[in-house]
């Protein structure tokens, strides 16, 4: 029944009937952090031992993601220095939080123009006679 129910309300539901979260498993955001840092490892950035802004921001996102999981879980410690983690590559991605807000307008679309451009046979017997 409270399959159900669920499936009525549009929730995720897994064989045993408990709700997944939406998005990507915990375990694949820990494989993509762990990837990460090896690639980064591997790689050996430049010089300067800076990583780029993208590189940052998706640290923060998945540092992010993975932090929200352990707060549903109930590890506050954990949801905590994970999220401290997030605001860290955050910042160094250049990240603007929050995005500034700008009040935009879009122009009405142009209506349709519908053609009529299908080939017909023209007259049976044509007067010139070039």
């Amino acid at each position: 029944m409270m399959r159900f129910l669920r499936r009525a309300k549009g929730l995720p539901v897994r064989d045993d009937g408990r709700r997944r979260a939406a998005g990507p498993s915990p375990w694949r955001l820990r494989w993509d952090l762990a990837s990460t840092h090896v690639l980064v490892w591997l790689a050996h950035p430049s010089a300067g031992g800076e990583l780029r802004p993208e590189v940052h921001l998706f640290l923060a996102d998945r540092y992010g993601r993975l932090a929200r999981h352990h707060q549903r879980l109930g590890h506050p410690k954990r949801a905590v220095a994970l999220d401290h983690k997030a605001e860290e590559h955050f910042r160094l991605g250049g990240g603007d939080w929050p995005p500034p807000a700008v009040a935009m307008a879009m122009p009405l679309p142009r209506p349709k123009v519908l053609r009529d451009a299908v080939a017909r046979p023209g007259p049976r017997n044509p007067d010139d006679a070039a």
